[in-house]
């Protein structure tokens, strides 16, 4: 009988600890690690043909073309939330089972969240830089308090209660827009529900937490952004691709609104991107999510959810149950 073999591609898989990767060595499993490898590799390629399971990150996209050539695939184990780089269809139509690890890093990005709105009100970047160019502009750089401000979070899911929980040591009115409204803990912390037009117009800070899919590719851009207050902040530590990047610089350029943090890019890295030419934004490279913290939650998230598939059991977080009920069939 041949072994269930693991393709390890995700490239924060265990970067700062070893006991997730030790508990698959000792499950019985074949790993083959290759992280930090892809389909420009033909080693990776070649190696897509012989295993039964792909361990994988953000970049990885797991596509009809990805799963054409990985023949035995049977489950897909996604570090992170995020199913963007994951075509859930094209998995379920090759009986492949696919899990995440929801909840893993929610505090890492909710702080990173207020680390961005923090940024951007108070140009800690530009004043760094401008003290460390010999600029002592003491009485020119003037911030904005966010104390009592209102906050508008476009997706009140799991990170989004993290950030509105944050809020509240702010004094922070917190607004925001869900489709799937969380009515018990809306109203136990006071969070008025808008509709997204409504919000952006109230809203001091906008954040948004919620997943890139079709219905929130591209809702913020120029008419939306017109909607906001010239003093207000936008934050996008969701997805690149929620907020058209175009729009959003000449909003920016153009004062339509006062700043923005953005750790997502349309095309990451965002190399040659007119945002990196302006003052009133703060960008990072999609790091919300790494922390010690964050990254070892996502590790054994992931590996206990797979060993849960080798030994035939179903993984908490599977997004597909139909892939999984037409195994067990």
């Amino acid at each position: 009988m041949e072994k269930f073999t693991v393709l390890i591609e995700s490239r924060p898989f265990c970067a700062f600890d070893d006991t997730p990767m030790e508990q698959l060595k000792n499950s019985g499993m074949d790993l083959l690690d290759m992280r930090g490898s892809g389909v420009q590799d033909p080693k990776f390629v070649e190696a897509l043909n012989r295993v039964d399971a792909i361990l994988c990150g953000n970049d990885l996209v797991v596509n009809e073309g990805l799963l054409d050539m990985a023949p035995r695939v049977k489950a897909i184990a996604k570090m992170g939330a995020g199913l963007d780089t994951v075509d859930i269809a094209a998995a379920t139509r090759h009986n492949a089972v696919v899990f995440h690890t929801p909840g893993a890093n929610n505090q890492a990005v909710a702080d990173h969240t207020f680390a961005l709105i923090l940024n951007v009100a108070r140009k800690i970047i530009y004043c760094d830089r401008s003290l460390r160019e010999n600029r002592w502009e003491h009485t020119k750089i003037m911030g904005l308090e966010i104390w009592q401000k209102t906050l508008g979070l476009i997706g009140l899911g799991a990170i989004g209660r993290c950030v509105a929980l944050r809020a509240k040591g702010f004094q922070m009115k917190v607004v925001a827009y869900d489709p799937f409204w969380p009515t018990e803990f809306a109203d136990e912390q006071g969070i008025e529900q808008l509709e997204i037009a409504e919000l952006l117009k109230a809203s001091d800070i906008i954040s948004i937490h919620v997943p890139l899919i079709p219905e929130t590719k591209g809702m913020i851009y120029e008419k939306t952004l017109g909607l906001m207050k010239p003093s207000a902040i936008l934050i996008n530590a969701a997805r690149g691709g929620i907020v058209n990047e175009a729009d959003l610089y000449q909003a920016l350029k153009n004062k339509v609104i006062a700043g923005a943090g953005l750790d997502v890019f349309e095309n990451e890295p965002p190399t040659g991107s007119a945002l990196l030419e302006l003052d009133n934004v703060v960008l990072t490279p999609h790091t919300a999510a790494f922390t010690f913290e964050g990254m070892n939650n996502m590790s054994e998230g992931v590996v206990s959810q797979l060993i849960e598939y080798y030994q035939g059991n179903k993984p908490v977080h599977t997004v597909n149950s139909v892939a999984w009920d037409t195994e067990m069939a």
